[in-house]
């Protein structure tokens, strides 16, 4: 019966062990990226305040797009292809920060901006060096959010530096393991569908700024947002820089699930 007690305690004891282990870890990575993310989210401030003295690297991509759409498991197996060629990035959560680095032999610094509109700020700030843009869309998820996933395009695709630079953007159309996942031909349809409504609403609203505003040039801003031709349906070969559409998988590896093709649009947008 000692034995047995005593067994027992030592089990208990580990047990509590363990588990103290894995929380102080946890605490620790969330430190860590909360200083990461704290420290990207400052030097956005500064940089769009101009006050910034450190150059923005000039082949920045940035990886953003809705929620829950695969940004972060993208940025994982661009950063680490050697690793994950035959096999799926680690299992990601919801970032709740950015990620940024570079690709292997510094082809590209990556720039994982998260979804939540909380750093929607930090978004257009790291768009203004932005070199290329893969814009994330959950293609299981994609006809239920299709308007907000639609906005989010919209506003990513009228931002100033992006059509300043003539920006290329690869609208990467994830999950495609799925079996309830929509083609990207499909997905294509459906937002320039959207983003035709979109329009509508947005002109009415600068119509409406026209009439009350008295600075002129919040509304010669405002007239940029309008996409495509006017008295024409939208669609994205309108537009003044190029807008691709890919399909891809992270759960089936690198190789296989579409990464390489992902590869090679960034280093041709890269070299244009």
């Amino acid at each position: 019966m000692a034995d047995d007690a005593s067994s027992s305690g030592t089990s208990i004891t580990l047990l509590l062990s363990s588990t103290l282990v894995l929380a102080l870890g946890a605490l620790i990575g969330w430190y860590i990226l909360s200083k990461q993310s704290a420290a990207i989210s400052q030097k956005s401030l500064a940089i769009a305040s101009g006050t910034s003295t450190i150059s923005q690297p000039k082949n920045t991509v940035v990886i953003t797009g809705p929620m829950g759409s695969g940004k972060t498991s993208l940025w994982c197996h661009l950063r680490f292809p050697a690793t994950s060629a035959s096999s799926a990035a680690p299992r990601t959560q919801t970032s709740m920060a950015i990620n940024a680095a570079h690709m292997d032999e510094g082809r590209a610094y990556l720039v994982d901006v998260p979804g939540h509109q909380k750093f929607r700020f930090d978004r257009d700030t790291q768009l203004k060096a932005a070199r290329a843009v893969v814009f994330v869309v959950d293609s299981v998820q994609v006809a239920r959010d299709i308007r907000a996933t639609a906005e989010t395009l919209y506003d990513v695709l009228a931002n100033a530096s992006v059509q300043e630079n003539e920006c290329p953007v690869l609208v990467l159309c994830n999950k495609q393991d799925d079996a309830l996942a929509l083609p990207n031909v499909r997905v294509k349809e459906m937002l320039e569908e959207e983003i035709d409504g979109l329009r509508g609403s947005r002109q009415a609203g600068l119509d409406s700024l026209q009439d009350t505003a008295d600075d002129d040039a919040a509304v010669e801003e405002k007239a940029g947002d309008y996409l495509g031709i006017d008295g024409k349906k939208f669609v994205f070969e309108d537009l003044c820089h190029p807008v691709q559409f890919n399909e891809s998988s992270m759960v089936i590896g690198h190789d296989a699930g579409g990464l390489e093709q992902v590869e090679q649009w960034i280093s041709e947008s890269l070299h244009t």
